[in-house]
């Protein structure tokens, strides 16, 4: 797996090497997320690293793995492109969000059982952030997040503990109240319901009126 060609700080190389030890042959273990995000964090807190990926995601590549091979990868993001992505989480993996430019909100939302009459299925948000650069966010597996770029300059990496191509993701699309269940390999849904937002509904923001209509699929 190869890094981006522009000059690269050696601290970034040092980040790389480090995660991909902290990961080893199963980054599901307990602690492996939270691990990676604290080597993240301080190496973003170094000016250059925070400039290196602000170049490096100008053509939003896949900075380090890939979306189809297996293993640890991380994908730079211009959010303000992308626009905003509805709550859906990684399947059976962690997520891990590091702001490297701009501000970005990030809710998280977790499922909270069935409603028995209707069948639909309910999530309730847990919290909301306002990731600034150098930041860095956690979604455990099952945590759904959902990210709005709050300035046109929002760049963002997004690291996953496997290939996408593998996962199925939870989905919910919050203008319509559909549920579904996306495969990144088949790349389209493979299953489909009905959700709510169940909770204190002054916490849980509006969605925009457009969603995720730009997110490259």
């Amino acid at each position: 797996m190869n890094a981006p060609a522009n000059t690269q700080p050696p601290a970034v190389q040092a980040m790389l090497d480090e995660m991909l030890r902290i990961a080893g042959d199963d980054a599901h273990r307990p602690g492996v997320m939270e691990a990676l995000a604290d080597v993240m964090r301080n190496a973003v807190a170094k000016p250059e690293v925070l400039k290196y990926f602000q170049d490096a995601t100008s053509d939003n590549p896949d900075l380090y793995g890939s979306m189809k091979d297996p293993g640890l990868g991380i994908m730079g993001v211009h959010s303000a492109k992308i626009g905003y992505r509805e709550p859906h989480d990684h399947g059976n993996c962690w997520a891990i969000n590091v702001q490297v430019a701009g501000k970005l909100r990030l809710v998280h939302w977790t499922q909270d059982g069935t409603d028995p009459a209707t069948g639909k299925t309910r999530i309730r948000k847990i919290d909301e952030v306002l990731m600034g650069p150098g930041d860095v966010d956690c979604s455990p597996p099952g945590v759904a997040h959902e990210l709005y770029p709050e300035t046109d300059d929002s760049i963002e990496l997004a690291v996953r503990c496997h290939s996408l191509a593998s996962i199925i993701q939870n989905r919910y699309d919050r203008n319509n109240g559909v549920h579904i269940h996306w495969s990144w390999g088949q790349k389209k849904a493979i299953d489909s319901g009905a959700f709510e937002v169940v909770g204190e509904a002054g916490l849980n923001a509006a969605p925009p009126g457009e969603a995720m209509t730009a997110r490259v699929k």
